[in-house]
């Protein structure tokens, strides 16, 4: 039978979907800030989950109000971009888009033609934000990573621990976190590469819980054109044997052979992921070649007169562990073959680079550096930099031990937002933090102006500064009680840097505190906030399923 649509229109359809984003917010909100707080989550078949991490709270969220259900849906949306780019400001992001939706709907609650007007009023109060920020940020060496690592996990072993590894693998370099066989932290870092292309199915996910697949100890697969058919796969597959995890990179892997991939993954006969190759042309060549030298792989070539049905498990690479989600492919611990037969001279897939008495990973290493030096051309530099990044760089990988999954799972996404927060302060610089800086931005638009200010009076609620009247209580003058838009404007505000310890109840200069945000985060919380906000104002019409209930 087919599915009826319900439609509404107008404030009543908006107003619908706003409930859906506050109800989200308000489970999101109690995160925010360095007494922040957190939240359990009940998980289908799994042990309960402890996060105070904004997007697993909204991934965890599903309402049976089918508009309510859409607001989340927005708001999910914004918080997982800020995530996803950011690695960090979820809460910040789900407190911004409340306050703005807030605002902006108040503005056309009695008359929808303001709606264009509210739309561009808020491009212009981000681009004029966004201005004044970059004017406030500043610049950061390595020797403030450990700061930004201790905001982040409010725990300072964790930001030590971090500091060391990112030092060790550089500003752009990957960080993982795994489960350790004993209790503490141990980190180390290995030989691996990240490459932007995720999982081609999702029935190759195995960890639901995180939505990726993990492969321990994992035989690498390396095809230079597209694997579509059942003989393609089925020798190599008897070969490597049942119950051994299996990466695949092609070109593409799509029709039966995909299905067949998928149905082993499924039923356990093997831990499979397939992913498409990241590049095309000549570069994806190249890749395929840079993996090979990384894992021990032998590239199946047709133009080398190599066939994938004739394949065993001679020509597989291997790798320590690798994790691929529905964005990324990290391969880590791979196991390059370690000498090559000196007789064989030169080897023209390293452009004639000698090979005598070297691993093939180092002469894979030599050749691209010795192309760096000889290309005059800066497009062709800069794309072997990032081959040379990849095959040098290493990956840091940080063992975390915990008594159960609760507590491993908690510690696991505090040491991954401070990983993400570290890095993105490092690419774009850094802010005064507590939600200082947004409450120092000053803009003419009463409807910005006053959304800006959301996190610091949620980080203020969340330390019990801030009640509903709404009152702030200034702990440095304890004689002294004022609204919290009175304190922001009062001459306690000795410049930009100074706002609120939340930890301590004091006033501070953030900088010289240690309470910093990286710009980046700020910047992609406001850009997400702003873009969920147009997109809900400028809705005149919500259309859903309608509910028909069953008789019995």
């Amino acid at each position: 039978m087919p599915k009826t649509k319900e439609v509404t229109k107008g404030n009543a359809a908006r107003m619908r979907i706003k409930a859906g984003i506050d109800k989200a917010c308000d489970a999101v909100r109690p995160t925010l800030g360095a007494v922040g707080m957190t939240a359990l989550i009940e998980w289908p078949g799994l042990d309960p989950i402890e996060s105070d991490d904004g997007v697993t709270i909204l991934k965890s969220l599903e309402f049976a109000d089918h508009y309510e259900n859409m607001g989340l849906q927005a708001l999910r949306k914004a918080a997982v971009r800020t995530s996803v780019e950011g690695g960090d400001g979820t809460a910040t992001t789900t407190t911004l888009t409340q306050a703005l939706v807030e605002a902006a709907f108040e503005e056309i609650r009695h008359d929808s033609s303001k709606i264009r007007e509210v739309r561009e009023r808020l491009d212009a109060g981000l681009a004029e934000t966004l201005k004044q920020l970059s004017a406030l940020k500043r610049d950061i060496t390595e020797a403030d990573i450990e700061r930004i690592a201790t905001i982040s996990s409010l725990d300072p072993e964790v930001a030590k621990i971090i500091a060391e590894v990112i030092k060790q693998v550089g500003v752009n370099g990957v960080v993982t976190v795994e489960k350790g066989s004993k209790m503490g932290y141990v980190s180390e870092v290995v030989k691996g590469a990240r490459f932007d292309k995720g999982l081609i199915s999702p029935f190759f996910i195995n960890d639901p819980a995180a939505g990726q697949t993990i492969l321990e100890d994992a035989y690498i697969v390396l095809v230079d054109r597209k694997i579509s058919t059942n003989e393609q796969v089925l020798k190599l597959l008897q070969s490597i044997g049942t119950g051994k995890s299996i990466l695949f990179i092609a070109t593409d892997v799509d029709s039966v052979a995909l299905g067949t991939l998928a149905q082993n993954a499924m039923n356990r006969i093997a831990h499979i992921a397939c992913v498409q190759n990241p590049y095309s042309a000549s570069r994806a060549r190249d890749f395929l070649f840079d993996m090979a030298a990384l894992t021990g792989a032998t590239v199946i070539s047709e133009e080398m007169g190599m066939r994938l049905d004739d394949q065993t498990v001679a020509v597989c690479g291997r790798a320590e562990k690798v994790i691929v989600t529905r964005h990324n492919t990290t391969i880590i611990g791979g196991r390059p073959k370690n000498v090559v037969v000196s007789d064989l001279g030169t080897d023209p897939d390293l452009n004639g680079a000698s090979v005598k008495e070297q691993s093939v990973l180092q002469s894979r290493i030599l050749s691209i550096e010795e192309g760096i030096e000889s290309t005059t051309s800066e497009y062709e530099k800069s794309i072997l930099e990032d081959r040379l990044a990849q095959l040098t760089g290493g990956i840091g990988v940080i063992r975390v031990g915990a008594y159960t999954d609760i507590e491993y799972n908690a510690k696991k996404l505090k040491f991954e937002n401070a990983i993400n927060a570290s890095q993105a302060a490092l690419q774009e610089g850094i802010l005064p933090g507590g939600g200082v800086a947004l409450a120092n931005v000053r803009i003419k638009d009463p409807m910005f102006q006053k959304a800006l200010r959301a996190p610091i009076r949620q980080m203020a609620r969340n330390a019990g500064m801030y009640d509903e009247q709404p009152v702030w209580k200034f702990w440095a003058t304890p004689s002294v009680d004022k609204t919290i838009d009175a304190a922001l404007d009062g001459s306690w505000i000795k410049g930009t840097d100074w706002g609120i310890d939340f930890r301590t109840k004091r006033r501070a200069n953030m900088i010289s505190a240690g309470i910093i945000d990286p710009y980046k985060v700020v910047r992609l919380a406001l850009e997400s906030a702003t873009a969920i906000t147009k997109m809900v104002v400028g809705m005149e019409t919500a259309i859903v399923i309608e509910d028909h209930g069953q008789s019995s």
